[in-house]
């Protein structure tokens, strides 16, 4: 146990050659360089957090206006202003659910602070965030990079500290796509329960509306 704590909270020296393939670098610690992407983690979070809210608010002020128009018998703009709501939902999704993927990193981040199984924990972390970097500059392109840059400090942060080939490199992917998943499955489930459905008695009519225009 001493010589795990020394190899994580002091620089690293070349005695876990035999543990690991290839040769270990002299490097600083690596628990204050986890503490500190931990710490800008929490900021991508926080504003997707802010933006889910505002998309929240917008879409509970559309849901009302579809339901004023639908009372005045405005099937025009209650077709135009359902769209609308149609594609604010599909961005809510979205955001949600990178907000989720990213709480998983910093999840496997907390792991690495805690545990220190930095290839097994830090590796899929890594890949996430490589496949969230596009679609986070969508949403936040004041973000994206810090966003980029941070993981770049953590990949640094493998490779300058082992090297040499990991059998943990077998299933990052497979780790990655469950992520990903979850975070989808858990983004829909939460839209779902946040906000109600266009009432069937305005997607009939609106069907019927549009019918009858063919």
């Amino acid at each position: 146990m001493a010589n795990f704590e020394q190899s994580w909270s002091k620089p690293q020296s070349p005695g876990m050659a035999d543990q690991i393939r290839g040769t270990i670098k002299k490097e600083g610690p690596l628990k204050p360089k986890v503490e500190n992407a931990m710490r800008k983690m929490s900021q991508p979070i926080a504003k997707l957090d802010y933006m889910s809210n505002k998309l929240a608010e917008k879409d509970s002020k559309l849901f009302k206006r579809i339901v004023e128009a639908r009372q005045r018998h405005d099937l025009g703009m209650a077709r135009a202003l359902a769209n609308e709501l149609v594609e604010l939902r599909k961005n809510e999704k979205k955001v949600s659910g990178m907000r989720v993927a990213l709480e998983q990193v910093q999840l496997r981040l907390t792991t690495v602070n805690e545990v220190g199984d930095v290839v097994a924990s830090l590796q899929p972390a890594l890949e996430t965030m490589r496949v969230m970097g596009p679609a986070l500059a969508k949403f936040m392109p004041e973000a994206s990079a810090e966003f980029e840059s941070m993981g770049s400090a953590l990949g640094g942060m493998m490779s300058n500290t082992f090297e040499g080939s990991f059998d943990s490199d077998v299933g990052t992917s497979a780790d990655t796509d469950a992520i990903l998943s979850e975070a989808s499955a858990v983004a829909g489930a939460q839209i779902g329960e946040k906000f109600p459905s266009v009432p069937t008695s305005i997607r009939s009519s609106l069907d019927e509306s549009s019918a009858e225009s063919y």
